[in-house]
């Protein structure tokens, strides 16, 4: 391991030396920029490039003039270069300039600069890796290098405020985005990955990042506080006619299997993409959809426990990267189509759809361990013990089909038609086994559970149809919104467990059948109104009314030995419920816009009433609720690159159903769940501040933003452990629960050797709470005790990306993070009479993990490539037992074929050392730590074919990797599965 790391520190120490260890004369070049019209106008924020004159884009370093028209560039290496100096709509300046000893600083005096036609101004425009337009930031592609055979995420990971973790989620300004587009509209639905791994960077012109506003606030100009973090791909003009694509045949050790298909046609305004891929080895080149939540539901039973917080301690814990937990296998495919109808822009129809099909089949095996630091009934014990283990298989078949149609009618009237609906069908199933003992090991209660289930259904998220028309006084505006909401869930399953009780000598045995069903519907009409009353101020009237109906059905049967079937019907465990819910609001919005600054105010009044039956025990519930939606935005612009933004929100958060019903309920016979008729609405604030600033000049990029939310009335857990061995728990308000997260990057560019180095700091702090009592005497006298518990994390991240074009590739990051968790005990409660007994002594969960992640590649002109990653994580739980070192290596050696270079055979090892393991530490109910042992999959070499396909106009480009991976299913029983291993190193 030792031996890994300094063969790595060596080869970059080499290759930084041999950077530094050429001539040491620096020169600098300067300048004055005027306008011909009359030469005494200075020309600010003109765009300066010095290029090297046999180099190329990425090769070359920039500045903007400054404060009356003046530039300087300095630091510049012996040689020849090529100047260029652009602005738009005046005729671009070219000089050739040659730094030597004998004239190392070059003064160009006063530059005049002639106004151009607008054709001739586009043409010659040159940009700068970034820059800050309004409230968007926008990379310019093509002055970014990435290694061969890369895709759109290998180019964000070198842009500054954006990072791509190994799964692929993708975090901008410090947080994550959700929405990727391409052109301006939707690829394949709002499902990131399937852009970012899926095309390549060359076809790539721009990157643009921004907060994208609802449908709504766009055509009304009205902020309504609803963004969403979106990353814009703009495609190169001479890329958007041709066809690209890639087939990838992949067979390894363990008969791991990866295959895929990408094929994409764009014609202008047409486009049309086919995907596919099969693996057994946890890749998902597509964001996993599970509607039914926890892979499909299911009744439970005898396992209680579970925790919160904590983190992991082994590599990246998504379910989409070979480092992931548990065993994935994924057999996808699906299509995206894009076209325009229409004879011009003001009378068109945008049509955009896609349809998206994946099957997963994931094993996932857990052990853990529990300790709780608690007072029972059992006056002897400081503390009890859990140790259990888990096997599941949870197989899921989904079908998403997402359609889009934007129609413009004329300059004033549009309509936007937007149905998606999601088919699915789980079937999981499991077995766990969980016993506790107290600090004497003296045993408490022990669990056996198997489950099984089949559900099926379908979901609407969201489909809106709206219509919106505009009227011929400016900002006077009307729009009528539909939006609907469906959920259909059927399923049936069987719950099968053991409970021992040993202080009580019982067994309690369940093998019941249940039946299950959810049909939920939502409509929600909203009609919004603006009108202009003065210069720059424009007021937003809106009402919507929402309707809301479900029917939530779930009958027991025990199975009963005299008839050999579930014929008995189990009340305890069957509720079934209607629900009916109507809220109107009205809302008011005021807003202000200057060149400099916008704001806007507004408040709305919402009027909810519903009614929830319990058909099963013939219990009726009805609340009348009077709810507020308050809301700020503010936006202020400092400059064309440096601006701040504030969003203030409101919102109100009713009780459900089964948290305000007057009934307790079980899923396993141990724990119990009370409703409380009582229940006040939550209400929370929320608060988010941004700060974006960037130096065209130095190339110098800043980003801050604070995010803060408390919740007023906070519905959260009233829970005491009861004789069995369990807990009982109702539903209380509390005041108390806050967030607090704030990020900061620093970015700045490096010129020799040329790369980018950004330092980015996460903090964050959450304070959440519930009521705790010794035991039911306690809670029935109302002694509870308040808790808290306190999390803190601090992160820093330096990443260091490379932008060396030619034969080499290297990204090297360092992330190291703190956490601090607390239980600091508990205060009494102001109702409680009497001294309120500790029920959980102080509890310390500090962690501290530091991983080192490298990349790198180097290829040669005949095509040999060699390329490897290497992650090291190191997790410290305060803990000798699950203390993890995890050094993650994975080295390819690479040939690419043909005359044109389009085919690639590859040979890879995954984790060649054999390390990879999962290990993690969270804390739960009653203080209890609970540590974690997941598998994954382990060590396994892989052969690889890559064929690439593709013909642009004019189009000079890189080939395209094997990004789709993908048979047979592993991880499961009978031949042909694998459940996956993995070493858990231990100290």
């Amino acid at each position: 391991m030792k031996k890994v790391l300094l063969y790595l520190l060596t080869f970059t120490l080499i290759i930084t030396t041999r950077s530094f260890s050429q001539s040491n004369i620096r020169g600098t070049v300067k300048g004055v920029l005027m306008d011909t019209t009359d030469g005494k106008q200075p020309l600010v924020n003109a765009t300066i490039s010095v290029t090297p004159l046999n180099g190329d884009s990425t090769q070359a370093e920039f500045t903007v003039s400054g404060k009356g028209g003046a530039f300087q560039m300095r630091g510049i290496r012996a040689g020849q270069y090529r100047l260029l100096i652009t602005y738009e709509g005046y005729q671009h300046i070219e000089k050739r300039v040659n730094i030597q000893d004998s004239a190392s600083v070059i003064d160009f005096s006063t530059l005049y600069m002639a106004r151009a036609d607008k054709m001739l101004a586009e043409v010659v425009i040159q940009r700068p890796p970034m820059g800050i337009i309004k409230d968007t930031v926008q990379y310019n592609a093509g002055l970014f290098a990435v290694k061969p055979n890369a895709v759109a995420e290998d180019l964000l990971k070198k842009m500054p405020g954006i990072t791509v973790d190994n799964s692929g989620n993708i975090t901008a300004q410090g947080e994550t985005v959700t929405r990727i587009l391409v052109d301006g509209k939707r690829f394949f639905s709002d499902d990131p990955k399937l852009a970012t791994r899926n095309l390549p960077p060359d076809i790539i012109d721009k990157i643009q990042v921004f907060d994208d506003l609802s449908d709504q606030s766009k055509f009304t100009g009205f902020d309504d506080g609803n963004r969403v973090k979106t990353i814009n791909i703009v495609t190169k003009k001479n890329s958007r006619k041709g066809y690209f694509g890639k087939l990838v045949g992949a067979g390894g050790t363990n008969e791991d299997y990866d295959e895929s298909l990408n094929m994409h046609r764009f014609d202008g305004n047409q486009q049309l993409s086919l995907l596919g891929q099969a693996n057994d080895i946890n890749k998902q080149n597509f964001t996993p959809q599970d509607i039914f939540g926890s892979n499909g539901g299911g009744g439970g039973g005898g396992g209680r426990r579970g925790g919160s917080g904590g983190g992991n301690g082994g590599g990246p814990a998504a379910s989409t990267s070979p480092q992931s937990t548990g065993v994935t296998t994924v057999w996808a495919g699906g299509a995206n189509y894009r076209n325009t109808f229409g004879s011009s822009p003001n009378h068109s129809t945008d049509v955009y759809g896609s349809y998206f099909f994946n099957a997963q089949h994931v094993v996932a095996r857990q052990t853990d361990s529990s300790i709780s630091p608690v007072k029972t009934n059992y006056v002897t014990d400081s503390s009890l013990v859990s140790n259990g283990n888990t096997y599941n298989i949870s197989r899921i078949q989904n079908h998403r089909v997402y359609l889009n149609v934007e129609s413009r009618f004329d300059t004033n009237n549009s309509l936007i038609f937007r149905p998606n609906i999601t088919f699915q069908r789980s079937t999981p199933s499991g077995t766990s086994f969980t016993s506790e003992t107290d600090n004497h090991l003296n045993p408490i209660n022990s669990s056996y559970n198997k489950t099984a289930s089949t559900n099926s259904g379908f979901n609407i998220n969201s489909s809106n149809i709206q219509f919106r028309h505009r009227f011929a006084k400016p900002y006077r505006t009307i729009s009528l919104d539909i939006n609907t909401t469906a959920n259909i869930n059927n399923g049936t399953g069987t719950n099968y467990a053991i409970n021992n009780i040993y202080a009580r000598g019982i067994v309690d045995t369940l093998n019941q059948f249940y039946y299950d069903s959810l049909h939920s519907w939502t409509v929600t009409p909203t009609l919004s109104y603006t009108e202009p009353i003065a210069k720059n101020q424009i007021l937003q009237l809106t009402y919507n009314h929402t309707y809301t109906r479900s029917t939530t059905i779930n009958r027991t049967y025990d199975f009963v030995d005299s008839v050999k079937g579930y014929t008995s019907f189990d009340s305890l465990f069957s509720n079934s419920y209607k629900f009916t819910q109507n809220s109107d609001q009205v809302a008011l919005a005021w807003r202000i816009q200057h060149a400099k600054y916008n704001l806007s105010v507004g408040s709305g009044i919402q009027w909810t009433d519903f009614t929830s039956d319990n058909t099963t025990k013939n219990i009726t519930v009805a609340h009348n609720y009077v709810n507020y939606t308050p809301t700020v935005n503010f936006n202020y612009q400092f400059s064309n690159t440096q601006h701040l933004r504030l969003n203030y929100s409101g919102r109100t958060g009713t009780p459900t159903a089964s948290q305000l019903q007057p009934l307790t309920t079980t899923s396993d016979s141990l724990s119990f769940q009370s409703g409380n008729p009582a229940l006040k609405p939550q209400f929370t604030h929320s608060l988010r501040i941004l700060y974006a600033n960037f130096d065209p000049g130095t190339q110098r990029v800043i980003f801050a933003t604070v995010n803060a939310s408390t919740i007023v009335n906070d519905i959260q857990s009233a829970v005491y452990r009861n004789s069995l061995g369990g807990q009982n728990s109702t539903y209380v308000n509390l005041n108390g629960t806050y967030n607090i997260s704030g990020f900061f990057n620093y970015g700045f560019p490096l010129k020799h050797p040329k790369s980018n180095l950004n330092f980015m700091t996460n903090v964050t702090y959450a304070q959440s709470q519930s009521l705790l009592a010794q035991d039911s005497l306690s809670a029935v006298t109302n002694r509870f005790a308040h808790e808290y518990t306190k999390n803190t994390g601090l992160n820093e991240t330096i990443r260091w990306t490379t932008n060396i074009r030619k034969n080499f590739d290297m990204n090297f990051s360092s992330t190291t993070g703190y956490a601090i968790n607390k239980n600091p005990g508990v205060q009494q409660t102001k109702s409680d009479t009497a001294k309120a007994t500790n029920v959980s002594s102080n509890t310390n969960l500090n962690q501290f993990t530091e991983t080192l992640s490298a990349e790198f590649t180097a290829y040669t002109n005949s095509g040999w490539l060699i390329a490897a990653t290497f992650d090291y994580t190191y997790t410290y739980t305060h803990s000798n037992q699950y203390t993890a070192h995890i050094p993650l290596l994975t080295p390819s050696i690479a040939r690419q074929l043909f005359k044109k270079k389009n085919g690639e055979i590859r040979l890879t090892v995954f984790d060649v050392l054999d390390k990879n393991t999962s290990v993690s530490k969270s804390v739960g109910t009653f203080g209890a730590v609970t540590y974690n042992r997941t598998n994954v999959l382990s060590r396994y070499a892989m052969l690889t074919f890559t064929y690439n396909l593709n013909n642009f106009a004019g189009a000079n480009q890189r080939r395209m990797p094997g990004m789709f991976p993908g048979g047979r299913f592993r991880g499961g029983n009978g031949g042909g599965f694998r459940d996956g291993g993995g070493n858990f190193p231990i100290n």
